[in-house]
C-alpha cells in the first residue's frame, strides 16, 4: 500500500469517526435493522437544510415521521453548530473515505461498531481520547497508549478500540 493511500485512509477514517460522532444515530432502527452510516449525501442534505429559511426547513421537516424528524433536527443542530471550515473538511474527508478500498473502510467500520456498543458516557470519554490521539505524533501516541494512566482509565475493550483507532492513524515507517 502506498503512503498516499495510507494518508487518505487515516484522514478518511478520522473523518468517518468524526461524522459518526456528529451524526450519531440510534443503534437500532425500528424492526431491528441498523441504520446506515451517514454518507456524503446525508451531509449534503444537512448542509442544504441548514441554508434554508426557517419556513422552508419547517415545510421539509413536516413531511418526516415524528421520530425521524426529531433525529434530523438534532443532527441539523449539531451540524449547524460546526464552523463552516469544519463542515467542509468533514465532507471532503468522508468522500475520500468512500473512495477507499473495502478493506480499509471495513477496518474503520469495525472500530466504530465496537465504539457504538459502549454506553454513551464512555463514548464521550473515548471521543475526547480519539481527538487527543489524532493530534499526537506516532511516538507520543505510543507513549500514551502504554502509560499507566491510559491502562487505568480505560477497560480492556476500550483500550482495544483506541488501539484499533491508533492502527488506523499509524503511518508506514
Amino acid at each position: 500500500m502506498t503512503r498516499r493511500w495510507l494518508r487518505v485512509a487515516v484522514a478518511a477514517a478520522g473523518a468517518w469517526l468524526a461524522m459518526q460522532c456528529v451524526f450519531a444515530q440510534p443503534r437500532r432502527a425500528p424492526g431491528g435493522m441498523r441504520p446506515s452510516a451517514p454518507g456524503p449525501r446525508a451531509s449534503r442534505q444537512l448542509d442544504r437544510l441548514s441554508r434554508m429559511t426557517p419556513e422552508q426547513r419547517r415545510r421539509v421537516l413536516e413531511q418526516l415521521p415524528p421520530e425521524r424528524r426529531k433525529r434530523v433536527e438534532e443532527q441539523l443542530e449539531r451540524y449547524s453548530s460546526l464552523p463552516p471550515e469544519e463542515r467542509r473538511r468533514l465532507q471532503e474527508q468522508l468522500e475520500r473515505f468512500r473512495d477507499l478500498p473495502p478493506e480499509q473502510q471495513e477496518a474503520a467500520r469495525r472500530v466504530f461498531r465496537q465504539f457504538s456498543a459502549l454506553p454513551e458516557e464512555r463514548r464521550q470519554l473515548l471521543r475526547a481520547e480519539f481527538e487527543l490521539l489524532r493530534k499526537l505524533s506516532p511516538i507520543e501516541r505510543e507513549h500514551r497508549i502504554n502509560s499507566d494512566e491510559f491502562r487505568n482509565r480505560y477497560s480492556q475493550i476500550e483500550r482495544r478500540i483506541l488501539q484499533g483507532y491508533v492502527e488506523l492513524l499509524r503511518a508506514p515507517e
